[in-house]
């Protein structure tokens, strides 16, 4: 009974003085000591240091099933400098110091969450990660019914990526680097030209836009000295083709020199096609031009028109030589 009496009143006598005094350090991790009674309002408590700096330090490995953090200042509050805001705001900070003291908070890994201030027009929360040397490389924010942003940055803090909303239903993604690629379906590792590559079939409900050239089935763009915008290596299947050129009107000008048929038929015997007209050589070497062969093609049209207006003169000049024949005769 002496020693229940005896140990009730310790433990009676620790809480007491744990109340006084109410800093309770483990050293290097023995059992529990209550430090001597002192004339300071310390209220930190240590595990594995006998020189607590925060409300609770651990030197050492924590094992929970959860953590909460709760450091929600409330909105409408005052702060006298965006530095006092970050220090009062704080919710959560890991990783290696970034700051000279070592019990520093601005650490590699931070969350804050910022009220409605004199210095926010609206509530913001705020997750940053750096590298040790300080360098800020991912970012999260977003503002209460405001814009929403991520943004990832490379070693020298350049922009690499970023997703940005204005919370008006206005969002855009950017990779601002010029050998920035977009891989769908496939890796990255593509040559720097080939700025999108989508690993499979890719629909767009909408215009398609270039300033460049657009290649299916090949690469090459040129033939000979012209370049052409778009290039198929294949057949091309469509209703309709409009094509802008210049026309053969000039055909029915004046000025227009009309070859004779005889011409035109000596022109075939020693040529083998039309004047104008491309050979079957020419075309199978250097392909047909639907525009400037159209033109062509009018252009023949037109001087054959012309030609059977003439012989249809003549024809007419010859009925009527032989009405006036016939009427000699029968006058006769």
């Amino acid at each position: 009974m002496k020693n229940i009496r005896r140990k009730t009143y310790s433990v009676l006598c620790f809480l007491v003085v744990l109340t006084a005094n109410a800093q309770i350090s483990t050293g290097v991790g023995g059992a529990a000591s209550v430090l001597p009674n002192n004339s300071t309002s310390n209220t930190n408590v240590g595990i594995g240091t006998t020189n607590p700096t925060s409300t609770l330090e651990v030197n050492g490995n924590i094992k929970a099933k959860a953590g909460i953090f709760t450091n929600s200042m409330p909105n409408g509050s005052i702060f006298s400098s965006y530095d006092e805001r970050s220090a009062k705001c704080l919710v959560f900070s890991g990783g290696g110091s970034l700051e000279a003291d070592p019990n520093s908070n601005i650490r590699m890994l931070r969350f804050y969450d910022f009220p409605q201030s004199n210095l926010d027009a609206k509530s913001l929360l705020y997750l940053v990660i750096n590298d040790r040397v300080g360098n800020e490389r991912l970012r999260f924010s977003a503002t209460t019914g405001g814009f929403t942003q991520m943004l990832v940055s490379d070693k020298s803090k350049a922009e690499i990526m970023k997703i940005y909303d204005d919370g008006n239903e206005n969002v855009y993604v950017h990779f601002p680097k010029a050998n920035s690629r977009v891989v769908i379906g496939n890796w990255g590792n593509y040559l720097p030209e080939h700025k999108f590559v989508v690993s499979g079939s890719a629909k767009i409900e909408g215009n398609v836009l270039t300033d460049a050239n657009i290649g299916i089935g090949t690469s090459n763009f040129t033939d000979g000295v012209t370049s052409y915008r778009l290039s198929v290596k294949g057949k091309i299947r469509s209703e309709e083709v409009k094509v802008y050129n210049t026309w053969a009107d000039y055909v029915f000008s004046p000025s227009y020199k009309l070859a004779s048929l005889k011409e035109v038929e000596s022109y075939i015997l020693k040529n083998g096609h039309l004047k104008n007209v491309p050979s079957a050589k020419e075309i199978t070497e250097n392909g047909l031009e639907l525009g400037e062969m159209a033109k062509i093609q009018q252009e023949k049209i037109e001087e054959l028109t012309l030609y059977l207006i003439e012989q249809n003169k003549e024809i007419e000049e010859l009925k009527s030589q032989v009405r006036l024949l016939l009427a000699t005769k029968n006058s006769k």
